[in-house]
């Protein structure tokens, strides 16, 4: 593969996603891939680093199953020596309180024998942490609201 289709595989992991097609994305990653977040996982579970194509997914089916992704739009490529970086416009509903989710999230991806072997990525942690704890405030004060299910 040339350095220019090597590049090309972190582009078309980013449209796949955004295209909403979590098997073609998978396709692009390393069977070992190292995925970092600068999130804390422990707060924010759909958000946390992964270890493995595996795990990668269940933490993605996690993040799909939390929020509608409205649109994930690559604002900025650049390709450096080692590797390529993106920053992205990611636009997320949460699907239980409603509430928007609007980040610029930036990638940095190293890809070797055609695939993704590790990719990071970097996010405005606080607001990411604060918007979770916001949600769970939500969620609790709605339950609080509607008091203990009845039994027949």
């Amino acid at each position: 593969m040339s350095v220019a289709e090597e590049r090309s595989v972190f582009l078309r992991a980013h449209h796949a996603w955004g295209d909403g097609d979590m098997d073609t994305f998978l396709t692009y990653l390393a069977e070992d891939i190292l995925y970092t977040v600068n999130v804390d996982g422990l707060s924010v579970p759909y958000a946390s680093s992964a270890v493995g194509k595996e795990d990668v997914r269940q933490r993605l089916q996690l993040l799909l199953d939390t929020f509608v992704v409205n649109a994930f739009v690559v604002e900025t490529l650049v390709h450096e020596t080692d590797h390529s970086r993106t920053i992205v416009l990611g636009y997320y509903k949460h699907k239980r309180t409603g509430e928007r989710l609007d980040i610029k999230v930036r990638f940095h991806g190293w890809v070797e024998n055609g695939l993704i072997k590790r990719l990071e990525e970097y996010h405005d942690a606080a607001y990411v942490e604060a918007f979770e704890r916001f949600v769970r405030y939500l969620e609790a004060a709605a339950a609080e609201i509607s008091g203990p299910a009845s039994s027949p």
